[in-house]
């Protein structure tokens, strides 16, 4: 395993320590990415390792998540039970995404930002598109862009909002939603407050994607 580490965690429901495996930087080979910032890794995939189960209690948890409250952790402790699986040591495909369901079920029953909601949605997307389930993809995209617009419309502390318009434009392209994401893209292209020219040359592709389709 040189190319993962043992990495070690306390756990934010129930307090226990534990060890999650993560991959190593120095590992770290990218392919390709997608529009919507998929990232396909020769080797170990990181994404595989985001999220972190507790194997004492199984709650499922990011470096993003608060520390739940009173009600949340009984709430989680009613409703979630540790796997019989070891997400330890390496993930596959399989395991990525219970691991990251997972933390979308404790992410909702804490009722989490929805900017992390619609992250965690997201690369359960990635994850059925690398293993190629396109209907399944679909679902957690729509998820996804839910998300990524409950919190453009609600959350007025998001830091990078650039990037959040940029996502409801290519999820909504990806959707087959080309009135929104031109809406969404536009906003990216036009909005002067938007100082991020990565982004908006993005912006500026998808939107010619969607004039070309």
């Amino acid at each position: 395993m040189d190319d993962l580490f043992l990495k070690n965690l306390n756990c934010l429901a129930c307090k226990n320590d534990f060890q999650s495996s993560k991959v190593r930087r120095s590992k770290y080979s990218v392919i390709k990415v997608d529009t919507d910032f998929c990232t396909y890794y020769r080797g170990e995939n990181p994404l595989f390792y985001n999220t972190n189960i507790c194997p004492h209690c199984g709650y499922g948890f990011t470096e993003n998540f608060r520390t739940p409250g009173e009600k949340a952790r009984e709430a989680i402790a009613n409703q979630i039970s540790p796997f019989s699986l070891d997400f330890s040591g390496r993930r596959n495909l399989d395991l990525a995404v219970l691991a990251n369901k997972r933390a979308v079920e404790c992410a909702q029953l804490q009722n989490e930002k929805d900017i992390l909601k619609a992250s965690l949605y997201l690369q359960v997307a990635w994850f059925y598109r690398i293993e190629g389930d396109e209907e399944a993809e679909k679902i957690y995209l729509e998820e996804a862009r839910h998300f990524y617009s409950e919190a453009f419309e609600k959350d007025k502390e998001i830091t990078n909002i650039g990037r959040v318009l940029y996502l409801l434009g290519d999820l909504n392209r990806r959707l087959g939603n080309d009135k929104e994401a031109i809406f969404y893209l536009g906003r990216v292209i036009n909005d002067k407050t938007i100082n991020d020219p990565g982004i908006i040359r993005m912006a500026r592709e998808r939107w010619q994607d969607i004039r070309e389709d």
